[in-house]
């Protein structure tokens, strides 16, 4: 299911991140260039590298995976959906959905690009729609 995918991939995540990590903490330029050039200091501290690894040269990857992230989130949540109106429980949700929507006071209908990065939910008029059409391919 999807709980072994984030799983595995939040794995892969970490591993690379701190793979790639250990490529650039014996670079003594890559400390050079950022200011840190005492010469009575013969290692640069693991926190020091640490920041400056994961806020220059990991923050886009960090980008771009959180993105497919939240649209893998997204597709299952879809999946859910779907498989909620096969057994028949479609209406319930979508009342339900509805309900938690308005008590939230979640955005009707937020932007579509901004839902898709920022919301690993997608917005409920998107919900229902589809359900809508998951109903009329089911009939």
């Amino acid at each position: 299911g999807h709980t072994m995918t984030n799983f595995v991939v939040t794995q892969l995540y970490f591993g690379a991140s701190f793979y790639f990590f250990s490529l650039c903490y014996a670079s003594s330029d890559l400390y050079h260039a950022f200011g840190f050039n005492d010469p009575a200091q013969t290692t640069t501290p693991t926190i020091i590298a640490l920041m400056l690894f994961f806020q220059t040269f990991w923050a886009p990857v960090d980008k771009a995976l959180s993105f497919v992230l939240t649209v893998f989130s997204r597709v299952n949540e879809f999946a859910a959906d779907e498989f909620s109106v096969k057994l028949g429980m479609g209406k319930k949700l979508q009342t339900g959905l509805c309900k938690i929507h308005l008590e939230n006071l979640g955005a009707m209908c937020p932007d579509r690009l901004y839902s898709m990065y920022h919301y690993s939910h997608p917005p409920l008029v998107e919900r229902l729609s589809a359900m809508m059409k998951y109903t009329k391919k089911q009939n």
